[in-house]
């Protein structure tokens, strides 16, 4: 299948702007006989604004999968929610590496994951921060809620949030009752899950729970093709979670979580799908290259080229978190949240595996070059270090949620937060040019070797929101201020040695190679630093507002106005660096929005419709840019609007069938892009491609009683993905806009479930069997398109069409 880049084929347009009208009129058939049935759809709690609060009834874009629909989803980790299922959000892999996320949301999208740059999205694990992109695909055990939070949230989430936040919370022990689940799912591929919680009631205030997921799989449906080779996607994973809750008196609960998470195996890479032009010219002398330029294809490949004998990615996640909660009056709840948390990891990186070969490399997997000849006083250099990553964190956040009157509450915090850790990549093959030595098997060779040595953190702040509902309007408008003031104080010791020498090499091996030459340099002067301190303090005040108007008991409006920030910070770079642009660092980021929304109930609560329509500008964007000395950093460049819209139904159609539907669209500019390497305004050769059309229709029938020994349910869901790029920089290459784009997607899942089915001692326990499939259409589309140093052009596959079965015990 050749990938297909610009625009949406005709045929998805119509499905995507006939859905609506499809929902509507199947709703509008039965909308007689669905207000005589009367049973409503089920009311939505949430905890975006630090309380419990019904969705309806929160002027925020939230998106919100309970534990049934996490379980229908098959979700245990965050990647699997990258399906499209979600409008205007995308977990797609970090490029080189699948264990690193590189989340968007609204068009809002990380730059780097380096461990001094902070990320645009702010994820939360039961109130607690995290502030590492890297570790977050761990499984989690009994997940209860996953909340999705679009567009700035400045006041709540804090720094970090300019494009949403993330809010996981796993389930609570129970004071009342013993508890077991199992569920065991077996699928294609080998892959299989083992999920098991156990809750005990120790007495009648005190409660455990202990949680356990394994899964595991062989592949994700692309072979290597290397004799004795890895087996690309092979990954097994355990996850831990002990809790216990404790009410010491009536009015106080303590809830404490331990969980611990690993994972291991290898990374299906990114496929190549072009290779760099500088291959070109060298293809017509040397096989190797020759070979490289035809095994880049843009069609999905069922086997790639890779390594043996290296070692296997390694995840490691632990952290505590102790919640209490003081009911000191029938007005006044105190919190306190403290949470520590540390991440350890180990990642082999790939920007581009082909077809036949692996010897055009940009990559972090073995090579050791030899010097027989004493070019270099006979010194070997080994290459191949996975990128590590070693962070700690701890956080305390006090709340007090208070109820003067029923038209007057508030909502107050102080937030503290210290981590400390490091980061090292290298030294790798920064790029192998097969032939790059002038002649037939002599190879040119740059090595990428850079990190951060030490990096701590130390931040506070404080916030506040009130909600009053003054005596005017019928008491139906309800006034939402609320501020946050943000304090950061940044230290960091990095260093870049990499792209400053050259090496004339000839292959002897699989992994191996000798000097012909004395290495030479080749860059700048002033480019490579071993070591470079550098201190920052940021502070910035987040203020938002809404205004929310109750039309009536089942329909509210509302007006927001926001602000967010994402943190300052430095970056090793990627490519050639200097001592001093890494000492500068980048500034703070802002964004200020406006949101227009409506959130509606009708039919006796059988019809729920929520939209927002939005814009929001940047100021001082922070983006990964060319840095002048062939590297690229994230620098701060000027300004960029986005505006779209965000479009909720759920449909309550008969008592048995029940319809979902999800839209957003989005459009972008840059209002000012200023080159920092070259102080030029380069506004107009900028751009970003944002999701023109996201959509997800989910449709849920129970059918009627068959005679079978439960109840039968089954589900269909239908989702889009609009076409999303990278920043454009069209200076880089002529393809730079095909390079940077990972075109539209459509994906169908379904699900058909036996449920309560009655088993076990006297009949307490509920059986349920349930046949799946993922992506039955068998679609092959990109989740992560990037251009590199080798490949000009690679990216991640989607997985491919997969069937499975659950067998879930509940007693």
């Amino acid at each position: 299948m050749e990938i297909e880049l610009m625009g949406h084929k005709t045929r998805q347009q119509f499905m995507i702007r006939a859905i609506p009208a499809l929902i509507a009129a199947a709703f509008a058939g039965t909308a007689a006989t669905a207000h005589a049935a009367g049973e409503a759809l089920e009311e939505v709690i949430i905890t975006a604004q630090k309380r419990s609060e019904n969705l309806q009834d929160v002027p925020i874009s939230v998106m919100s999968f309970d534990a049934k629909a996490l379980e229908k989803k098959g979700v245990i980790t965050l990647s699997d929610i990258n399906d499209g299922s979600v409008p205007g959000l995308s977990l797609a892999p970090y490029p080189g590496s699948s264990e690193i996320f590189f989340p968007t949301f609204r068009g809002v999208t990380t730059n780097s994951s380096f461990i001094a740059n902070p990320n645009p999205i702010a994820v939360h694990v039961n109130g607690v921060y995290q502030s590492q992109l890297v570790g977050l695909n761990n499984p989690a055990a009994d997940l209860e809620r996953i909340e999705v939070l679009k567009g700035p949230q400045g006041v709540m989430s804090g720094r970090n949030a300019t494009g949403g936040a993330l809010n996981i919370y796993t389930a609570k022990p129970d004071l009342s009752a013993f508890g077991f689940k199992q569920q065991i799912t077996l699928a294609q591929r080998e892959q299989f899950i083992s999920k098991t919680t156990v809750n005990v009631p120790v007495t009648e205030n005190l409660a455990v729970k202990i949680a356990y997921v394994h899964s595991s799989r062989d592949n994700e449906g692309i072979r290597n093709s290397a004799p004795n080779g890895v087996k690309f996607g092979e990954r097994e994973a355990d996850a831990w979670r002990f809790d216990l809750r404790w009410k010491p008196a009536n009015n106080v609960t303590v809830d404490y979580g331990y969980d611990y998470s690993k994972s291991e195996g290898y990374d299906t890479p990114p496929q190549c799908l072009r290779a760099a032009p500088s291959y070109l010219a060298l293809a017509t002398y040397d096989a190797r290259s020759a070979t490289f330029v035809n095994g880049c294809r843009t069609d999905r490949q069922d086997s790639l080229y890779g390594p043996s004998g290296i070692q296997k990615n390694r995840n490691q996640a632990e952290g505590h978190a102790l919640n209490i909660e003081w009911e000191a009056s029938p007005t006044l709840t105190v919190r306190s949240i403290t949470g520590y948390r540390k991440v350890d990891t180990s990642n082999q990186y790939n920007y581009g595996a082909y077809v036949g070969g692996l010897d055009a490399r940009a990559d972090s997997y073995p090579l050791t070059i030899t010097d027989p000849l004493n070019v270099n006083g006979g010194a070997s250099i080994q290459l191949g270090s996975p990128a590590k990553l070693y962070n700690e964190a701890w956080s305390q956040e006090f709340q007090f949620l208070g109820d003067v009157s029923k038209t007057f509450k508030y909502t107050a915090g102080v937030f503290f937060a210290s981590e400390k850790g490091n980061q090292h990549s290298g030294p790798n093959l920064g790029m192998n040019l097969t032939g790059g030595g002038g002649a037939s098997n002599v190879d040119f060779i740059m090595v990428d070797n850079k990190g951060i040595h030490s990096s701590k953190l130390d931040s506070w702040a404080v916030f506040g929101q009130l909600n009053w509902t003054p005596d005017i309007l019928e008491q139906k408008l309800e006034i939402v201020p609320g501020i946050r003031f943000t304090k950061d104080h940044r230290r960091v010791v990095g260093y870049n040695t990499g792209w400053t020498t050259g090496y004339i090499t000839m292959p002897t091996g699989a992994s191996s190679a000798m000097l012909l030459a004395a290495p030479f340099s080749i860059a700048a002067p002033g480019v490579g630093f071993a070591s470079a301190a550098a201190e920052r303090r940021y502070s910035q005040t987040t203020p938002a507002l809404s205004l929310n108007y109750h039309v009536n008991k089942g329909v509210m409006t509302y007006l927001k106005l926001s602000k967010g920030f994402t943190a300052g910070g430095f970056d090793q770079v990627s490519g050639g660096a200097s001592a001093a642009g890494f000492v500068k660092g980048f500034d703070p980021e802002t964004i200020k929005s406006v949101e227009l929304g409506m959130k509606g109930e009708f039919m006796d609560r059988r019809l729920r419709t929520n939209m927002a329509l939005f814009q929001s500008k940047f100021d001082n964007e922070q983006k990964s840019v060319f840095n002048g000395i062939a590297g690229w950093a994230t620098q701060n460049v000027g300004g960029s609007t986005y505006k779209g819209f965000e479009f909720d139904l759920t449909a309550r159609v008969t008592d048995d069938l029940r319809a979902s539907f999800s839209y957003a669209t989005l459009s972008h500019h840059y209002d000012k892009w200023i080159d920092p390497s070259t102080q030029t305004d380069v506004t107009n050769r900028r751009k970003l491609i944002v999701p023109k059309n996201d959509a997800t229709l989910t449709l849920d029938y129970r059918f009627p009683n068959l005679g079978l020994p439960g109840k039968l349910d089954g589900s269909l869901t239908f989702s889009h993905r609009g076409a999303t790029s990278t920043p454009i920089n069209f200076d880089a290459s002529p393809n730079i806009e095909q390079e940077s784009t990972v075109p539209s997607f459509s994906v169908v899942n379904a699900r058909l479930a036996l449920s309560r089915i009655k088993v076990g001692p006297g009949a307490n326990g509920d059986l349920t069997v349930a046949l799946w499939g993922k992506n039955l259409a068998d679609k092959k589309y990109l989740v992560m398109s990037n251009p590199g140093w080798t490949s000009a052009w690679s990216g991640n596959w989607g997985e491919p069409r997969t069937y499975g079965l659950d067998l879930i015990y509940q007693y």
